[in-house]
């Protein structure tokens, strides 16, 4: 579309041209998120558009691939997806370097802009919806870029900022009115009644801010020369989108983080030390890990390194050798472990332990010890069957540092066995079934950022367990919690077929012990229905050799059913026992018993079958066909009796 011819006032800047810096916490996040990685996840594509000189810079790489596009046509977010993961390194690199370039912003003079920018864009892109503008991603982009010409340093005044970013915009080889938005940045308001619809939004947006910073929202008005709208938005709904915009500025502050600008230099080095680690596929697991141990000495002042890796057989972390170094005699089975090993084996993120910690496992007290440190850190590496953990000694300083960034070690766990070339690849590739590849992508973001809070919670925990002490009366619960959320983290990261060997990991679990957990963990459910639960258990059982959380689920899964269908001032029995057949072979058998109304007769052919139903009168659902599946992988067998006086399941599983 051709331009509109400039007034004299707005000629562009002839002088030196200058650069905009960005926002430290954009771009350290920013760099946090693509170091080591090959592809784009949401959080890096989502950032881009958050701070205004990035926003630039992505705007010129999409409009060399799309020149004289449209821009309000685009979608925005796709174009930044076709951009590709080592463009975006190279944009976030050169922010980074400029915001070093523009000096410590002492004063937080950064945070308060971007928070007038990112308000700005909310507010921008809600004018626009109400508007029913067609492109809401532009006009958020609209709203940004009004606010550019503040992230310009050393310029000689505001006018020559905002020409300086008016001629950058304008060079831009696209079809848009964005350039009017700085161009008209300062025109009277009557003039912009009949401006294109996106600048009425813009500078309407612009002309609101201010209301903010003079008394509170109760009180806003708008401005006195007033705000061109296509349809005219009453006082009320201003407000309540000034509300908003401020809402979602208070997200935005709190997700990204006040960061300094030295912080920007941190995740420089990161960045460079997580692509390091990415480029030496090819090296052996052990000479990737010897790598990551060999980086966190020198760099992070941490020492005495032990790899443990995964046994699969024998369900244990077992010493290996590391570089020239020769592997302690160390062997840890992870069936009800709290080392901080099995805890990273498991959670897949940074634990970190300190020898004063009175909950700190006995063997971490012991390694602490005799490296005649503070603490240790155990960061998860490998995946698949290349399974292990690094565990890496150091002061309480060195420490704190890995436990207060644990996303990034865990990263460079996670490359280090990423990168490991596989001996022998397989001479015709595994079937792959039909799936649509957006869910397995959304479950593997799902799997990776669960753990976060996850960590989080059993941080907490753990420190409400020091705090109460090993004798309160509610350590066990405790205790099952912990055990609880490690399942978590093992179910769904299993969803993603990477994980099924944790499926194979044995002990030998006292059936017992395990049905009273499993008690206590659903006592709300039954004490909430009036219902009681009556655990017959028989002492002395054999332990069973089985992969305990599959028999959690069995028993979780039909406790829950029988719940479901008992109705109140009920009892729901479990019972356990011995039993010999005929042919003289030893079972382990389960019972599970309510008394409700039983199982209709026309159902019971299709009990296991994996269907949806509603719960109560049958309680038989999907949960029946995982019993069923768990069971049958256990190499048991499970039946029942139901009538109208309740349902009785009854599990058997081998013994020897």
């Amino acid at each position: 579309m051709p331009r509109a011819a400039s007034p004299a006032n707005h000629l562009p800047y002839s002088g030196e041209e200058l650069e905009c810096v960005s926002h430290p916490g954009v771009v350290a996040h920013l760099l946090m998120g693509l170091g080591g990685n090959d592809s784009l996840d949401a959080e890096s594509r989502r950032l881009i558009f958050l701070d205004p000189a990035l926003s630039l810079h992505a705007l010129r790489l999409i409009a060399s691939r799309h020149p004289q596009a449209q821009l309000s046509g685009l979608h925005l977010p796709t174009l930044v997806e076709e951009l590709g993961a080592h463009a975006l390194k190279h944009m976030a690199l050169a922010g980074a370097i400029n915001q070093l370039r523009a000096g410590n912003d002492r004063n937080g003079s950064l945070d308060v802009i971007w928070r007038q920018a990112v308000t700005g864009a909310a507010l921008t892109r809600s004018l626009a919806e109400a508007q029913g503008y067609r492109n809401p991603e532009e006009a958020w982009l609209a709203g940004l870029l009004a606010q550019l010409p503040s992230f310009v340093r050393n310029a000689p005044s505001p006018q020559a900022a905002r020409l300086a970013c008016l001629a950058q915009v304008e060079r831009l080889p696209l079809r848009s009115f964005l350039p009017d938005v700085l161009r008209y940045l300062e025109e009277p308001a009557e003039r912009l009644q009949d401006a294109a619809p996106l600048v009425r939004h813009a500078l309407a947006a612009h002309r609101l801010l201010p209301a903010l910073s003079r008394g509170a929202p109760d009180t806003f008005a708008p401005p006195a020369d007033g705000v061109f709208l296509s349809h005219p938005l009453p006082t009320d709904a201003l407000k309540d989108m000034l509300q908003n915009a401020q809402k979602t500025a208070d997200q935005l502050t709190e997700a990204i983080q006040a960061l300094p600008s030295t912080r920007v230099a941190t995740e420089i080095v990161r960045f460079g030390r997580l692509e390091t680690a990415a480029g030496q596929r090819g090296n052996t697991l052990e000479g990737t890990v010897a790598a990551l141990a060999t980086s966190l000495t020198a760099e992070e002042g941490l020492y005495d390194p032990i790899y443990l890796a995964l046994n699969k057989r024998t369900s244990s972390l077992e010493a290996r050798p590391l570089g020239d170094a020769p592997a302690p005699a160390i062997s840890l089975r992870v069936e009800g472990s709290n080392t901080a090993a099995v805890r990273a084996l498991f959670t897949r993120g940074c634990v970190v332990a300190y020898e004063a910690d009175r909950d700190t496992a006995l063997l971490d007290s012991q390694i602490i010890r005799q490296a005649g440190a503070e603490g240790l850190a155990a960061l998860p590496v490998g995946e698949g069957g290349n399974r292990g953990v690094l565990l890496i000694c150091g002061d309480r300083d060195a420490l704190e540092k890995l436990a207060a960034d644990p996303r990034h070690y865990t990263r460079l766990g996670e490359l280090a066995g990423e990168v490991a070339a596989t001996p022998e690849a397989p001479a015709t590739p595994a079937p792959v079934p039909p799936t649509d590849d957006a869910l397995p992508n959304r479950v593997r973001r799902a799997a990776h950022e669960v753990n976060n809070p996850l960590g989080i919670i059993k941080n907490y925990l753990a420190i409400l367990k020091t705090k109460m002490g090993d004798d309160a009366p509610v350590s066990d619960e405790l205790r099952i919690i912990h055990e609880e959320l490690d399942r978590i983290v093992r179910i769904v990261r299993g969803m993603l077929h990477e994980d099924t060997d944790l499926g194979d990991l044995r002990d030998d679990t006292d059936i017992n012990v395990l049905i009273n957990d499993m008690v206590k963990v659903t006592a709300p459910t039954w004490h909430a229905k009036e219902v009681r639960v009556e655990p017959l258990l028989s002492p002395g059982l054999p332990r069973l050799p089985h992969d305990r959380d599959k028999l959690k689920q069995i028993i979780l899964n039909l406790l829950l059913n029988a719940l479901e269908a008992s109705p109140p001032g009920s009892v729901v029995r479990l019972e356990t026992a011995t039993v010999t057949n005929h042919q003289k072979k030893h079972f382990l058998e389960i019972l599970v018993a309510d008394k409700g109304s039983g199982i209709p007769p026309e159902r019971m052919d299709a009990l296991f079958d994996p269907v949806e139903t509603e719960k109560g009168e049958g309680h038989a659902g999907l949960g029946l066909s995982i019993v069923k599946s768990l069971t049958e992988s256990l190499e048991g067998s499970i039946t029942l009796k139901s009538g109208p006086g309740g349902t009785t399941f009854q599990i058997s599983l081998p013994l020897g």
